[in-house]
């Protein structure tokens, strides 16, 4: 197995998506309602991420050169009702890094590093819980690292009417490894990754034509079953917390004709377990700064 395989990346998760799903810590970042003018079952959203240094699930990818990190996700209402199942949604999307650094010895593309390709179903149940299934492919455009495929399943749940300001919108997420691994360990073991997830925050001058929101969220994941062994034959089931700090503006000068525009910028603390302190250089707590703009039709 190449060494370059725990190079594999993402949601971040995430945060949290679904592997990029509801995260691409990687990732992805799940997709708005459809605002504006765009009132059918299809909606469209995407943006693009400029982060200082680039983790998936705690592994280190790049914290060198310039990172950009486009991406495009389509959604769709299949259901809409009353009762114990209330929605069913479906979605396709593809997340990108391009990284003028790219680790390895690359081959053309060299600045393509990483494509996810994923799709799946989201189920409202409750009007409270959000049940989500999906399937993800982590592919190298440069040859950076192998493919990974995964699935996973993420549960989330609304607390805003029980909590008020005070809501945590808590998850848990998942994720199964089927074919090859993040952390470039023995081929035999793909490994399970546990990411708990909470985002409390609140929101300022919220009647004025610009709102600011404000978001702390808190990512702590887990390894089973060989996640973060990177072939050290000791698995570590302390992965990586995240806290991050996400300040958010609405660009409510663009019409909305044009969709829903929003830039964001934030902070995120990463504080590591052993295997990954070693593989990020020894260092275990990294800063990292992100700045991306989105937009949702």
């Amino acid at each position: 197995m190449s060494h370059k395989k725990w190079r594999c990346a993402a949601i971040v998760v995430s945060t949290l998506a679904l592997a990029g799903l509801f995260l691409h810590t990687a990732p992805a970042q799940a997709a708005e309602e459809a605002k504006g003018p765009n009132r059918g079952n299809v909606s469209v959203s995407l943006g693009v991420e400029f982060p200082t240094a680039y983790f998936f699930r705690g592994i280190l990818q790049e914290d060198r050169g310039f990172i950009a990190q486009p991406f495009l996700e389509t959604n769709i209402k299949v259901y809409e009702g009353e009762g114990l199942l209330n929605s069913v949604g479906a979605k396709l999307g593809i997340w990108n890094s391009f990284q003028s650094q790219s680790p390895g010895v690359p081959t053309d593309p060299t600045g393509w590093y990483e494509t996810d390709l994923y799709g799946g179903l989201t189920f409202g149940l409750f009007d409270k819980l959000q049940a989500g299934v999906i399937y993800t492919a982590y592919i190298s455009p440069n040859n950076s690292f192998g493919t990974v495929q995964e699935i996973a399943f993420k549960l989330a749940y609304d607390d805003s009417k029980l909590l008020g300001p005070f809501a945590l919108s808590p998850s848990v997420l998942i994720a199964v490894e089927l074919d090859g691994q993040a952390d470039a360990g023995l081929i035999s073991n793909e490994g399970v990754y546990l990411q708990l997830g909470i985002q409390p925050g609140f929101k300022l001058f919220e009647d004025a034509k610009y709102p600011v929101s404000v978001t702390f969220p808190m990512t702590l994941g887990l390894g089973f079953d060989d996640y973060y062994e990177f072939n050290t034959g000791n698995n570590d089931t302390f992965g990586y917390f995240d806290l991050g700090l996400v300040v958010g503006i609405p660009l409510a000068f663009i019409p909305a004709a044009y969709g829903t525009w929003e830039i964001h910028a934030g902070v995120h603390f990463f504080f590591l377990g052993d295997n990954l302190e070693t593989v990020n250089r020894g260092d275990s707590f990294e800063a990292v700064g992100t700045f991306g703009i989105s937009m949702t039709y």
